[in-house]
């Protein structure tokens, strides 16, 4: 590929969801062990809640923050709920350092399958020689940003637009146009990957942007339908030819 050519294709993006697209995730946060686990430690920062107390301390706290949002699309900052609970049974005021200490415990504890797509990597290598990158996904920040290190998946992308950090999920067209302006594209140059269909094709295609789907039916959904679906990462750079 010629100079002129990268610079042309550097002008255009490629932009993901994170969990369910690139990072094949599971997690159970209603397993009665993590709760138990996770009041023994608090037990050693001065907190005193029990198992019970805390698992309904956690998903009440989760609740009153979408209640007390205006938004339509409300999004729930954990590192909140945490520190309300850890100062409301503490015997001390909790720092920011030992709140996230304590939320990165219990994002661990709920974890039952965590990795890459297999071919991923192989797919970034290619498109970071040639488009901008960046990630748009409904995720909290104290979670997405180091798992996002903890995978290698920092050297792909600068720009992270995680819903937690605006209080508010896809499909609200603001994280998508926050993303264009962060690496300086339009729409019409942007296409973005996803696995949720309402979420992340409504919010992509919203603003103009194409979109393409992975592993899931591929049909119209609530009136858009994708440019191009696939299920294997072997396919990716294949059906991308002529998106862009």
């Amino acid at each position: 590929m010629s100079e002129m050519e990268t610079d042309r294709g550097m002008r255009k993006a490629v932009l993901f969801d994170l969990y369910g697209t690139l990072v094949d995730i599971r997690t159970d946060e209603h397993d009665p062990y993590v709760y138990a686990m996770l009041s023994r430690y608090l037990g050693y920062h001065a907190v005193d809640i029990a198992a019970d107390e805390m698992k309904r301390s956690y998903f009440e706290g989760i609740q009153q923050c979408i209640d007390e949002s205006k938004e339509i699309h409300p999004e729930v900052d954990v590192y909140k709920v945490f520190f309300n609970i850890m100062n409301k049974y503490g015997k001390k005021r909790s720092s920011k350092g030992i709140v996230i200490d304590v939320a990165t415990l219990f994002r661990s504890l709920t974890m039952r399958q965590f990795e890459v797509f297999e071919g991923v990597y192989d797919v970034l290598v290619a498109l970071s020689a040639q488009y901008k990158t960046a990630i748009i996904s409904d995720a909290q920040w104290l979670y997405a940003e180091p798992e996002i290190a903890k995978l290698g998946l920092d050297q792909f992308f600068e720009v992270w637009i995680l819903s937690s950090r605006f209080g508010f999920k896809k499909p609200d067209p603001r994280l998508f146009r926050a993303a264009m302006e962060k690496i300086g594209v339009s729409p019409e140059d942007c296409i973005y990957v996803g696995d949720n269909p309402c979420k992340d094709m409504g919010g992509a295609k919203r603003v103009g942007m194409k979109f393409i789907l992975f592993r899931s039916e591929c049909r119209e959904y609530n009136g858009h339908e994708p440019d191009r679906c696939f299920h294997d990462y072997a396919d990716f750079m294949k059906i991308l030819s002529g998106l862009l």
